[in-house]
């Protein structure tokens, strides 16, 4: 029956298929305009899962403040370089002189050459000398022979090939105040060195050493050619941050 004025009209069958006007236009079309947030909103409640997402982005955002916290406190790298040295030659020493370094390691690289057959040694001093007393004792291996000595007077590292090519690498870490059972500064500092030697068959040395020295700090480290021939290169030291 008719609703109202004279004017009124049934009302039609809606299919929303757009084959009668005024139908409404498609249903498919009506839904994609939604969209699927309201949609969702439409097939259920979802008021869980804002809850839960709201607590993933307050515990995100304390993560986030916690991180950017940890990350400020590092305020120096693991390790520092103290000593970036060359020489191009005119000695058979090379010396590196006025550390004053009390951290409790320091890590070597030393990229170097010297002539003739001449041995390369190594020593450390503290208090501004470098010490050459009998305190020293070290193992050493050539391509897997060892040979060492005690109460040595100085550490050796490795043996030139007589006019071969003595271009070397050394690379190596040594403890300066870390005892194993950590009560304070050690009453032997430890170390252990690889060299590796460009000839005409490389050489690998690998060198364990025990300085019987105690005082800190360390204040001067010599690599030298006990045949007299001019050591050229360049020698870095890095000194750890604990």
């Amino acid at each position: 029956m008719a609703f109202g004025g004279s004017s009124s009209s049934f009302t039609l069958p809606h299919t929303h298929n757009n084959a009668l006007s005024n139908d409404g236009g498609a249903l498919s079309q009506t839904l994609t305009f939604m969209g699927a947030d309201v949609l969702y909103s439409l097939i259920t409640d979802n008021t869980a899962q804002v809850n839960t997402n709201t607590a993933n982005i307050a515990t995100n955002t304390a993560d986030i403040a916690t991180n950017t916290a940890d990350i400020a406190a590092i305020a120096t790298p693991a390790w520092s370089r103290i000593v970036n040295q060359s020489q191009a030659g005119g000695s058979a020493q090379f010396n590196v002189t006025g550390l004053t370094s009390t951290s409790k390691y320091l890590m070597f690289t030393f990229a170097g050459k010297f002539g003739g057959g001449d041995k390369l040694f190594l020593r450390f001093g503290t208090g501004g000398s470098i010490d050459t007393g009998s305190n020293y004792s070290y193992r050493t291996g050539r391509n897997g022979t060892y040979s060492g000595s005690g109460s040595s007077t100085a550490i050796e590292l490795m043996t030139a090939t007589s006019g071969g090519n003595n271009d070397f690498f050394v690379s190596g870490f040594m403890q300066l105040n870390a005892p194993s059972d950590g009560s304070g500064t050690a009453d032997y500092r430890l170390g252990n060195l690889t060299i590796a030697q460009n000839d005409t068959t490389p050489d690998n040395y690998q060198t364990s050493f025990q300085w019987n020295q105690s005082a800190t700090p360390i204040t001067d480290i010599r690599f030298y050619a006990n045949g007299g021939n001019d050591i050229s290169g360049t020698l870095c030291v890095y000194e750890s941050q604990d």
